[in-house]
């Protein structure tokens, strides 16, 4: 993931700076590289999505992020509230409204997936405790089967919050104009790159 996410920066930092210089009456430029943004960031989960089937725990971890990248991390990616923070301020009534009722519907499943990790983390106490009973942890025969039964419960978990960033990101751009998803992105882009750098920059005081 390492690696890959090395690359991966690199043409974020090249998206941003044409999402930044395209001219903003060229609705004719603006669909291609909104369309470019949202590959990029598929191609992301995708990668995230291959390593959740062969280790959920790492990819919950994150270990290839920095502390400030971390920050803003929600449930396996990013916190959708970063995608409402990065909206345009150009926005029209209609498109506040219709926003804000979308903020408020993401809240609300955001606050149900939190209430299912704290069932994941209480399983896995539980499980943990009756091996320990029936006295099989001391083999690692129930121990292992734990950890895949507790594993499974949260690859559904990191799923359907991506499925919530998905739609936050979908129904977003649903509402905006051209012009506007291309400042949406380049705002995203540039808050995670600034994150980014932050990251380095103080991981070299460490």
């Amino acid at each position: 993931m390492e690696n890959f996410y090395a690359q991966w920066l690199i043409q974020e930092q090249h998206l941003l700076n044409d999402l930044l210089s395209v001219p903003q009456d060229r609705p004719d430029l603006h669909i291609p590289l909104i369309n470019r943004a949202l590959s990029h960031y598929a191609e992301y989960y995708k990668h995230k999505s291959q390593l959740a089937k062969r280790d959920i725990f790492r990819a919950f971890s994150a270990y290839w992020l920095t502390a400030s990248e971390r920050s803003f991390f929600w449930l396996g990616g990013l916190n959708p509230g970063i995608f409402f923070q990065s909206l345009p301020s150009d926005l029209t009534s209609d498109q506040r409204k219709k926003l804000e009722q979308l903020s408020q519907e993401s809240v609300k499943r955001e606050r149900e997936l939190e209430a299912r990790m704290r069932q994941v983390a209480e399983a896995m106490a539980v499980l943990m405790a009756l091996a320990a009973t029936h006295g099989k942890a001391r083999n690692g025969e129930a121990r292992g089967e734990t950890t895949e039964r507790v594993a499974e419960m949260m690859r559904v978990v990191l799923d359907e919050a991506d499925r919530l960033r998905k739609h936050v990101v979908t129904r977003s751009i649903e509402i905006l104009t051209s012009v506007q998803t291309v400042r949406f992105f380049a705002a995203l882009a540039h808050r995670h790159l600034w994150f980014y750098r932050r990251g380095i920059h103080n991981n070299g005081f460490e």
